[in-house]
């Protein structure tokens, strides 16, 4: 996986020519290739907690008709009439478990990358320091990691919205490990996190919305004809990467474009085939 991100970043950077636009390549390449496994782990989470609503109740008469060794033995026989085993609680912990492997790769490329030393980006004064605003006495405020757990908790209350308790306190208790984990860390790295809780933010959003599809299509033109402007404005891309980067723009706004004329791209379809039949 770390092999993966390096490779993803190089070619970036290499096309690109800016570290922090790399880094923003490198979020929206690896959430657009685990889309589908964190699509099948939220449908594993649901399985998961649609048979525990429907055990809850007499689970709940179990506990508190019986005590001890007995409670215990009736509990693993329900679960047994039902076909569920205690293990398949872990479902609830997929998503979790999906983002420790992709979390120590980006942290072991985008912490000690000397790329991005001295590299400034935006606000951010070195990528690979961090961020420190200001300080408090000698105490560092890193707005960065403060940032990514504030879109980390709105994305939790979004995706949590009628979940068990316990689903929530995991998300919430997820978001400050991170806050802990990456407060002092490099500031390319924290940038990278956050980009990864903006799209998490983002997919909950649309998951919520009637048409998903076409509102992120929506979404990837837009930013499409934002970086074409950004490639036609600037003057330090040469005539290769500013080529690439128009083609990646025109990849961005075929999901728009076949949304809004597939039904004629379709009629045309039938209406060849029902012909090439009729010959």
């Amino acid at each position: 996986i770390e092999l993966l991100f390096e490779v993803i970043f190089t070619i970036a950077d290499r096309i690109i020519g800016n570290a922090g636009l790399a880094i923003i390549f490198l979020s929206l390449a690896v959430n657009f290739l685990v889309l589908p496994l964190y699509k099948r782990a939220d449908e594993l989470q649901a399985e998961d907690r649609d048979v525990q609503a429907k055990m809850a109740p007499a689970i709940k008469h179990i506990k508190k008709t019986f005590k001890g060794d007995e409670r215990f033995f009736m509990i693993q026989e329900y679960y047994r009439i039902n076909n569920y085993k205690p293990v398949y609680a872990l479902k609830s912990s997929v998503s979790l478990l999906l983002q420790i492997p992709f979390f120590i790769a980006a942290y072991n490329l985008l912490s000690g990358m000397k790329s991005l030393q001295g590299m400034p980006f935006g606000f951010i004064s070195d990528l690979g320091k961090e961020d420190a605003m200001f300080m408090i006495g000698s105490f560092p405020v890193n707005i960065l990691p403060i940032l990514m757990t504030l879109i980390n908790v709105v994305s939790g209350i979004i995706y949590t919205k009628g979940h068990p308790l316990r689903a929530k306190i995991q998300v919430y208790g997820l978001a400050a490990i991170f806050l802990v984990l990456l407060y002092r860390s490099p500031s390319g790295l924290v940038f990278y996190w956050l980009l990864n809780n903006v799209f998490s933010l983002a997919k909950n959003i649309f998951c919520k919305m009637k048409n998903p599809l076409r509102v992120l299509s929506v979404f990837l033109s837009a930013t499409a004809v934002c970086i074409f402007i950004s490639t036609v404005i600037r003057t330090d891309l040469d005539a290769r990467q500013k080529l690439l980067l128009t083609a990646g723009c025109i990849l961005l706004c075929i999901p728009l474009a076949y949304a809004l004329f597939k039904d004629k791209i379709h009629s045309k379809i039938i209406s060849g085939t029902k012909n090439n039949g009729a010959f």
